[in-house]
């Protein structure tokens, strides 16, 4: 099994970045094309100037066309594009990453696959974890992430996507036992406390972002989830018609770094000033649905 990385530049001054992961829960072009449902999708990945969005079931391409051709309605924040990886998995149940992001602040500059056939539960971003399997993939990931490392050159990298790292499938002391908790630099931007979940009944922090690199750590200006049933107005009922997952969400202020790099409004690359290089791989699902 191969996964696509994917190098990001920035190429237009901004005053802030934000980077957002969605398990938007078995999208399918039936459920896009609802408008309970698509309406607030596109509010949703309208907030994020680049989304990994998890769970794109859909096979003819359908689901994804319609969901940029309304995003690129929705306001002047745009244009977005996207790029998709191949249909991942393990087993009969296959699903694709896409990255969703504005194309005036930012270009795809380079990818690779990420062989894994002699790591068969690695995964990387963005994170779908399998609940079986929570703590053997987390600590997996660490030898992801030193070859990427080693690939780019670079040791800020951020990690993202639904870990479920919490509740029934991670219990606390063995979430401290990470070894991507007890290494060095790397900062749980979403914390241990925080509901990332639609539901009442259930308060769990599944869905993570982490971050690696002294430079990076300090240009991270907020990070949260984004409850999106409060900010729309949503019943419960029809927020899950969405998802059961809330987005989780980092925002990077740049205008400091800018001031100190006496760069002024030239276009930034962000690999060089942010993440040298920015590095988002792709890794397939596990063997089963994750929460």
């Amino acid at each position: 099994m191969r996964c696509p990385a994917v190098l990001l530049l920035l190429v237009g001054v901004a005053q802030a970045f934000r980077i957002c992961a969605f398990n938007a829960q078995r999208l399918t072009l039936s459920k896009v094309a609802r408008e309970d449902v698509l309406d607030p999708l596109v509010r949703i990945l309208a907030r994020c100037d680049i989304t990994v969005l998890q769970e794109l079931v859909d096979s003819s391409g359908s689901a994804l066309y319609l969901l940029l051709r309304e995003l690129n309605r929705f306001d002047d924040s745009g244009p977005y594009s996207s790029l998709s990886s191949p249909f991942l998995g393990r087993s009969t149940y296959m699903e694709k990453y896409v990255y969703i992001y504005r194309s005036h602040k930012m270009e795809v500059q380079d990818s690779y696959l990420y062989n894994d056939k002699d790591l068969p539960s690695l995964v990387l971003v963005p994170l779908h974890t399998t609940p079986k399997a929570v703590e053997q993939e987390l600590n997996a990931l660490y030898d992801v992430f030193l070859d990427a490392s080693r690939r780019w050159k670079s040791e800020d990298i951020i990690l993202l996507g639904d870990f479920n790292a919490d509740c029934n499938s991670l219990a606390k002391k063995r979430l401290e036992e990470l070894i991507l908790r007890t290494q060095a630099d790397f900062y749980w931007a979403i914390a241990d406390g925080e509901d990332t979940t639609v539901r009442a009944s259930t308060n769990c922090a599944y869905d993570r972002i982490v971050v690696h690199g002294k430079r990076f750590r300090r240009l991270l200006h907020t990070a949260a989830a984004f409850n999106f049933p409060r900010s729309f107005r949503l019943t419960e009922e029809e927020a899950l018609n969405i998802s059961d997952h809330y987005p989780v969400e980092v925002e990077l202020s740049l205008s400091l770094s800018l001031s100190r790099a006496g760069h002024g409004t030239r276009p930034l690359s962000l690999a060089t000033l942010l993440l040298s290089p920015l590095l988002l791989l792709l890794l397939p699902p596990q063997l089963g649905l994750g929460a």
